[in-house]
């Protein structure tokens, strides 16, 4: 038995998954890179290279990334390990404000992208399950809302304007 509540063991399997995943990743990239650097040897040495290099980079990603979900998770007050939780989550909006992007295309058209960006003022509350000491961290952060997509047609050239008018005679 660990001796972790089952909060605590949740937080642990869950740092786990989130460093499994990010090694498997990175483990992957890196046998693809090194696959592909080794072409000019034989297949047998570029897939035992790009193996072991895969395993190698995959286990030391899983390390770091767990010791890192480890540190953060644990409490700087009492020490205990896996025992910070996120217990509140606050968005307060700052401002709201209409943006527009407009890119020319070819034919003349116009694409015209509008979005309402609402500036937010985060407040997150996170608490020990030991001795229940409360941190805070707040940060500002940005979000898109009501994206639309719209296409402008081509301005119409009009046969009219295209001619030149006969300028009247001064004489």
């Amino acid at each position: 038995m660990s001796g972790l509540s089952q909060e605590q063991q949740d937080l642990k399997d869950s740092i786990k998954k989130s460093s499994t995943i990010w090694a498997v990743v990175v483990g992957l990239v890196t046998v693809g890179i090194i696959y592909w650097i080794l072409n000019s040897q034989t297949s047998g040495v570029r897939m035992a290279a790009a193996a072991l290099s895969g395993v190698a980079v995959a286990i030391s990603m899983y390390r770091k990334s767990f010791a890192s979900g480890s540190k953060s998770a644990r409490c700087s007050k009492c020490d205990a390990a896996f025992s910070i939780t996120r217990t509140d989550r606050v968005e307060t909006v700052m401002s709201a404000e209409d943006k527009e992007e407009r890119e020319p295309q070819e034919d003349g058209s116009t694409i015209v992208k509008t979005w309402v960006e609402e500036k937010y003022s985060v407040l997150e509350t996170y608490t020990c399950s030991k001795c229940r000491d409360v941190t805070t961290k707040t940060y500002d952060a940005t979000r898109r809302k009501d994206e639309k997509t719209e296409v402008e047609a081509a301005p119409v050239v009009s046969a009219t304007k295209s001619k030149k008018q006969k300028k009247p005679d001064k004489s």
